[in-house]
C-alpha cells in the first residue's frame, strides 16, 4: 500500500499514530481517555500527512542525492519550513477543533459565534508555545530526519518517522491540551 497508494497509505498512517500517540499520553497522565480529543489529534495527522509526503518529494527533486550534502539540505530546510509551520498549525487545530467540539459541535451559527474567539486564543498559543516547540521539535526531527533522507526509501519515509512520531504526537497533544 506504501509504493501503490502513498497518500492514501500516508493518511491512514498518520491518523493511527497520532492517535496511539495522544492516546497514551492520556493514559499515562489521567488514567483516562477522551475520545474527542484522540479524534481531533488524529484527524490533524490524517489531514496533514499526504502534504508531507508530498513536501518531501519536492525536497528530493530539488536535492535528488543520498549525499550529505542533499541530505543536510533537506534536513534543513525540512526544518526550517515544516518544523515551526507544524507545530503552529497542530496548535491552532487543536485549539480550534476541540473548542468548537466542546462547544456542542459544528452548527454554523455556533461556529460563526465562537471561531473568532478561539483563533484569537489559538494565535495567542502560537505565540507564546511554538517558539519552544520548534527548538524542541529541531532536537528530534533533525536526527531522524538525517536517517531518513539518506536511507528510507521514499514510500517508506512516513512509514519510518511514524515511529518517532508516535511520542512526537504524544507530546504536542499534552502541550496543546495542558492548559485547558
Amino acid at each position: 500500500a506504501q509504493r501503490a497508494y502513498p497518500r492514501l497509505a500516508s493518511l491512514g498512517t498518520g491518523v493511527l499514530v497520532m492517535g496511539t500517540g495522544d492516546a497514551a499520553v492520556q493514559w499515562l497522565c489521567s488514567g483516562s481517555l477522551d475520545a474527542r480529543r484522540c479524534a481531533v489529534s488524529s484527524s490533524y495527522s490524517g489531514v496533514t500527512s499526504p502534504g508531507i509526503y508530498q513536501w518531501w518529494r519536492a525536497l528530493d527533486v530539488r536535492w535528488p542525492t543520498a549525499a550529505m550534502r542533499h541530505v543536510c539540505s533537506k534536513v534543513l530546510v525540512n526544518q526550517a519550513v515544516l518544523g515551526p509551520a507544524n507545530c503552529a498549525m497542530f496548535l491552532c487545530w487543536s485549539h480550534c477543533a476541540t473548542g468548537l467540539w466542546s462547544a456542542g459541535g459544528l452548527d454554523a451559527v455556533e461556529v460563526q459565534t465562537r471561531l473568532p474567539t478561539l483563533a484569537f486564543e489559538a494565535a495567542e498559543r502560537i505565540r507564546s508555545d511554538v517558539p519552544d516547540l520548534a527548538l524542541k521539535a529541531m532536537g528530534v526531527w533533525m536526527p531522524v530526519h538525517l536517517v531518513t533522507f539518506r536511507f528510507v526509501p521514499p514510500h517508506l519515509r512516513i512509514l519510518y518517522t511514524s515511529c518517532v512520531s508516535v511520542l512526537w504526537g504524544g507530546y504536542l497533544s499534552y502541550v496543546a491540551h495542558s492548559r485547558r
